[in-house]
């Protein structure tokens, strides 16, 4: 059963990472569906706390190397415990998630914030972030994307070129 549940998870996970697609042009943006879903599933519900999100992916767009994008990952607990992030964590230095160490208890919304640093990137990018909390599964995982391009060049004008002697 538990086997099931993660792959079922791993595949709502990879589908939203696929087709989420953001066509504000913002840093910071926020995502709300009318369809929450539950990350931390489990068939006792009153025995453990829920991570319900909006959003398990997000795509940045296009940005230029060294813009840092910012996504704020708003979440609540659903079950009937308090929810406590022990980990939240990332495949290199240039994706740093940030979180509330304070129980959540039932009910109450908190934000994942995670910040991602172009500098030195280029191309297609992916940044997973595993989330070890007191859920059941007590790991799962949210994820960026999108596409980094080089900084435009400023165009070389009279005032700029070395004169001749």
């Amino acid at each position: 059963m538990k086997k099931c549940t993660l792959i079922l998870l791993g595949c709502l996970c990879g589908m939203l990472a696929v087709s989420c697609n953001a066509a504000n042009s913002s840093n910071t943006r926020q995502f709300h569906s009318d369809k929450p879903i539950s990350i931390a599933m489990t068939s006792y519900p009153e025995q453990y706390p829920v991570f319900c999100v909006s959003d398990t992916a997000y795509d940045f767009g296009t940005i230029h190397e060294g813009d840092v994008v910012q996504m704020d990952f708003r979440y609540k607990n659903t079950g009937s415990r308090p929810l406590i992030i022990s980990e939240a964590s990332s495949t290199c230095g240039c994706t740093i998630p940030d979180y509330s160490k304070k129980p959540v208890a039932p009910g109450e919304v908190s934000v994942l914030k995670v910040v991602f640093n172009s500098a030195g990137k280029m191309g297609k990018q992916f940044k997973p972030i595993w989330i070890n909390a007191n859920t059941m599964p007590s790991h799962f995982t949210l994820s960026i994307s999108g596409n980094v391009i080089s900084k435009e060049r400023p165009a070389i004008t009279d005032k700029m070129k070395p004169k001749k002697q």
